[in-house]
């Protein structure tokens, strides 16, 4: 007869199996989901390169505001941020930028860091950062950063950093 046969049931072999599949869902849901590690890990890059232009546009705003007050002081005449914002967006022949606040936040703010598009109006500076580190980690094509510095005399002041996720000004958060 067949009482030393080993083995294992037909009912432990669909037991495990279903064991395994609940596994599996549990795993693929923890990766992909809302919450999933993959998605925080994208929201986690995006967030990290947008503090990082945040600090970079602040770290420019003060060197802008250093060089604004060097040329006050070596200046009689008073020379003012507001007045001499500027609208060159090329350095000169020296290779040095303009003597002027969008020549200095030039400097600090290069195309090989991101930053796309300085542009002066009327008492302000925009600064615009467009990568496509930042468009893939964001999942929008056309994503951009845009920063508005306000300048009054010789003061600065970061209006607004706002992150948008298309060309038509559709904010990401």
């Amino acid at each position: 007869m067949m009482k030393n046969q080993k083995g294992i049931t037909l009912i432990a072999l669909v037991i495990t199996i279903i064991v395994l599949l609940i596994l599996a869902g549990v795993s693929i849901a923890m990766l992909t989901g809302d919450n999933g590690i993959l998605t925080q890990t994208n929201k986690a890059k995006y967030t990290q390169i947008e503090g990082q232009v945040k600090e970079e546009i602040n770290l420019a705003v003060q060197s802008a505001k250093m060089f604004a007050e060097q040329k006050a002081v070596s200046s009689p005449s008073g020379w003012l941020a507001s007045g001499n914002i500027g609208t060159s967006s090329t350095a000169n022949n020296s290779g040095t930028a303009p003597e002027t606040i969008i020549g200095q936040m030039r400097e600090d703010l290069t195309t090989e860091k991101g930053y796309t598009n300085i542009e002066a109006g009327t008492g302000k500076v925009t600064i615009t950062y467009d990568t496509d580190s930042y468009s893939s980690a964001t999942n929008y094509a056309d994503a951009k950063i845009v920063a508005e510095i306000g300048i009054s005399n010789n003061t600065f002041t970061v209006n607004s950093i706002t992150a948008y996720r298309d060309a038509t000004g559709t904010s990401i958060k």
